[in-house]
């Protein structure tokens, strides 16, 4: 029976070789692709601020500041203004405390720093549970199917995230009932409930105390 050596330094180069070639596929795709995947991205951000933010002529993607909260936590604001006017702010930050990863939220703040409405535009919450947090889906009856009900114009409804609407911080973290404090938590989700009550406060709070800031 014959052997065969193997010629270790020429395997090395070519092993070293096929690692190159697929490093510099990579390189290419990755730079073909980037700026469709930054284009689509503020695409579903300029979606999401239109959803939370009174009516604007500005391009509020292109109008940023990027602040801690208190809890440490990044808040990206985007300023909505009509004319020369500031009619209100959009603040996103992203919780890590949900039941499945990070939980990213998009607060519209009126010019003065009150909730006006709260959406999640990133996570990996448990369907069912979770997801009846941080989801605004059209429901529709068979009557509405049957009777051909028009579309419901605006956010669709979601109990748990409509109930931030008016609030306003004043310097005290908001906790869920269960912990003590008057948002109410969702049974089964209650994870998903602190870390969204966690993030709506932390962009309120940070608007806040940054107002006179975030005039200028």
């Amino acid at each position: 029976m014959s052997t065969q050596k193997v010629n270790i330094p020429k395997l090395g180069m070519f092993l070293g070789l096929v690692a190159a070639i697929a490093s510099g596929l990579l390189s290419v795709v990755y730079a073909s692709t980037k700026e469709g995947i930054a284009i689509n991205q503020q695409k579903k951000t300029n979606a999401a601020l239109e959803q939370v933010l009174p009516p604007f002529d500005n391009v509020p993607g292109t109008d940023t500041m990027t602040m801690d909260a208190p809890s440490g936590w990044p808040v990206t604001f985007y300023i909505g203004r009509m004319g020369d006017e500031i009619v209100g702010y959009a603040g996103e930050v992203v919780s890590p405390e949900g039941f499945s990863g990070d939980v990213t939220v998009m607060v519209g703040l009126r010019a003065d720093g009150s909730v006006r409405k709260v959406i999640v535009t990133q996570q990996t919450e448990t369907p069912g549970l979770g997801t009846a947090i941080t989801d605004r889906k059209i429901r529709k009856t068979i009557a509405d199917l049957i009777n051909g009900a028009a579309e419901a114009v605006g956010l669709p409804p979601n109990a748990y995230l409509d109930q931030y609407d008016g609030r306003k911080s004043e310097g005290t973290a908001w906790e869920v009932v269960k912990d003590g404090g008057d948002v109410d938590a969702k049974t089964g989700a209650t994870i998903t409930s602190r870390a969204v009550c966690g993030a709506v406060y932390a962009v309120s709070q940070t608007a806040v105390d940054n107002l006179d800031e975030l005039k200028d």
